[in-house]
């Protein structure tokens, strides 16, 4: 083996490990992402501590829970509008959330604005009034 080869031997050795360090990089980056996404799924804390700020909010017919999500972070109910709308589809909400106008506080967890606003809670509140 002669100098140029033993040169291009040690070049492509060093690429493929300078590759495989910067996929690990990444690897590891979106590892710890997913998994503090995840956490936040089950685990969000409130806006704020007790007894937190009462916030009024409208909800349409129209609105879709993107639209719902929005507004509650627009209000500075929730951090992340996405993570809403996560936990509102893993929450087995079975008629979702109902039109009508809701007063939240910032010390409440997402799950329970969404039982607050929950079509089945609104519909049985409805028929006992």
């Amino acid at each position: 083996m002669d100098a140029k080869q033993f040169l291009v031997s040690v070049v492509t050795v060093i690429f493929k490990v300078v590759v495989a360090a910067i996929i690990l990089m990444y690897v590891y980056r979106y590892a710890v992402t997913a998994y503090d996404y995840g956490f936040r799924i089950f685990g969000e804390p409130a806006m704020d501590a007790e007894p937190g700020r009462d916030v009024e909010i409208i909800v349409k017919d129209e609105y879709s829970v993107a639209d719902i999500a929005l507004l509650l972070e627009e209000k500075g109910l929730i951090r992340d509008a996405k993570l809403f709308e996560l936990q509102e589809k893993l929450s087995g909400l079975k008629e979702g959330i109902a039109p009508g106008t809701y007063k939240l506080n910032t010390a409440m967890t997402i799950e329970e604005m969404l039982m607050i606003m929950a079509a089945d809670t609104a519909t049985a509140e409805t028929e006992e009034s």
